[in-house]
C-alpha cells in the first residue's frame, strides 16, 4: 500500500497511477505494456517509439500499425501525484496491479485495474469471493433471497462482493456481515463519494468490517458509463456470480454477459414469470445458467464447503485427510480403487472410512464410498 513512511524517490504506485491515465491506451494495452516490460515503471521509462513497436508486434498487420501509430505519451506525474495526495487525505490505501496481494482473479481478466482504492482489509481480495446482484427496484422476495443467500456464503468463509447500490447488492453486503463476514463493495463512482446517499450507513459499516474498492480516481462522481466497468471488477473478483433479480435490459445482465466471458460461473435465482424484474433472471437460466432452486443446496452448487465441514477437514489427522481428499476429488469410488489410490494397507483404509464415517464426513452406499452431504 501507500502508507510506508520511508518513500522511495518514485513511490511504486505511481507509474501504476500514470498509466491508468494514459488515454493514448486502451486497458488491454495497458496490461500488455505493463506485462511486456515487467512493471508501470518501465514503461514509463520506455521511449514511444519502443512502446509503439511493442504494440504493432502485438496486433500485427495494419491494426498493429495504428495502434503503435504515432503513439505520444505525457510523462507529467503531477495527475498521480494528486490522486495519490487526494486518496490518503481521506485515509484510503493504493494497490497496483504488481502488488501480491493484488487479487489474483482480477489479474487474469483482459483489462484489469492497473490501481485499486481501497478503504478497509485489503486482505479480503486474496480470497476468491461470490458475487451477489440485481436489481435496484428488488421485490421483497429478491431482497430476502438476496440477504440469505449472501449470509450463507459468508457462513463458508468466503466474501461476497456487490456494486453497493440500493436494493439486490445493499441486501447482498447486508447479509454477508451479519455472519462477521467482510464483504467487499465495488463503486462506479471515486471511493470519496457514497452512492447512491441512501446507503451511507451501509457504506460506513463496510468501511469499518469488509472493503470500499474504486478503480476511478478519489474524487470522480462517476458516469454512467462507469457502472459496466465497475461491473467487471465485481466479476472479476469473483469465482462466481448469482443474479438475484433482474430485467432483460439490465445492469445485472451486463455482469452476468461479463462474468461468463471471463470464464466464471453464472448462478441465477429463478423469480416470478409475471414480474418485469424476473424476466432477465429466467431468461439466464433459459440460456444455461445454473438455477438456484434451494438455499440448503446452494453453498454446494457454488462449490463452497460450509465452515462445519471446513473445520471438520482441518481437526483431521493427515491419514484422514489424504484420505478424504481422494474421496472429495473422486465423488464416488470402489474401496479397491481408494486403497489403490492412498498408497496405504487395506486394514488402515478402512479403519479410516469407518471413523470419517463416524465424523460424518463420508458415507457408504453398498461397495462405494461417497462425500457425506
Amino acid at each position: 500500500g501507500s502508507c510506508r513512511k520511508a518513500r522511495p524517490v518514485m513511490d511504486a504506485v505511481l507509474p501504476y497511477l500514470w498509466i491508468s491515465g494514459c488515454k493514448a491506451l486502451n486497458r488491454t494495452a495497458r496490461k500488455y505494456l505493463v506485462e511486456r516490460f515487467g512493471g508501470a515503471r518501465a514503461v514509463y521509462e520506455a521511449s514511444d517509439a519502443e512502446l509503439s513497436a511493442a504494440l504493432e508486434e502485438r496486433c500485427g498487420g495494419t491494426e498493429g500499425r495504428l495502434a503503435g501509430c504515432g503513439l505520444r505519451l505525457d510523462r507529467d506525474l503531477s495527475a498521480a501525484r494528486d490522486s495519490m495526495a487526494c486518496a490518503n487525505a481521506i485515509g484510503a490505501w493504493l494497490m497496483h496491479y504488481d502488488e501480491s496481494a493484488y487479487s489474483p482473479l482480477l489479474r487474469q481478466i483482459p483489462d484489469p485495474p492497473m490501481v485499486l482504492y481501497g478503504i478497509g482489509d485489503p486482505s479480503l481480495l486474496a480470497q476468491a469471493a461470490v458475487a451477489v446482484v440485481g436489481t435496484r427496484r428488488a421485490s421483497s422476495y429478491g431482497r430476502w433471497a438476496a440477504f440469505q443467500l449472501a449470509a450463507r456464503i459468508a457462513e463458508c468463509g468466503v466474501p461476497v462482493v456487490s456494486g453497493m447500490a440500493e436494493g439486490i447488492d445493499a441486501e447482498a453486503h447486508a447479509g454477508c456481515l451479519s455472519r462477521g463476514m467482510g464483504t467487499i463493495a465495488v463503486l462506479g463512482t471515486g471511493i470519496s463519494h457514497c452512492f447512491p446517499a441512501s446507503n451511507r450507513n451501509l457504506h460506513r459499516r463496510i468501511c469499518r468490517e469488509g472493503l470500499v474498492l474504486s478503480e476511478f480516481r478519489p474524487e470522480e462522481r462517476g458516469f454512467a458509463s462507469y457502472f459496466p466497468l465497475r461491473n467487471r471488477v465485481i466479476s472479476g473478483l469473483s469465482r462466481a456470480v448469482v443474479i438475484v433479480e433482474g430485467a432483460v435490459k439490465s445492469g445485472s445482465m451486463i455482469t452476468a454477459g461479463l462474468a461468463a466471458d471471463q470464464g466464471r460461473d453464472v448462478f441465477a435465482v429463478p423469480g416470478n414469470i409475471n414480474q418485469p424484474n424476473s424476466a432477465g433472471v429466467n431468461r439466464l437460466i433459459y440460456d444455461g445458467a445454473f438455477p438456484i432452486t434451494d438455499l440448503d443446496t446452494a453453498t454446494d452448487a457454488l462449490g463452497l464447503l460450509s465452515l462445519r465441514a471446513r473445520r471438520q477437514t482441518e481437526a483431521l489427522s493427515s491419514e484422514e485427510k489424504a484420505v478424504m481428499d481422494i474421496v472429495r476429488r473422486d465423488g464416488m469410488l470402489s474401496r479397491e480403487s481408494l486403497c489403490m489410490q492412498s498408497d496405504m494397507p487395506a486394514a488402515s483404509v478402512l479403519s479410516l472410512v469407518t471413523i470419517l464415517e463416524l465424523k460424518g464426513l463420508v458415507r457408504t452406499e453398498g461397495a462405494k464410498i461417497v462425500v457425506a452431504k
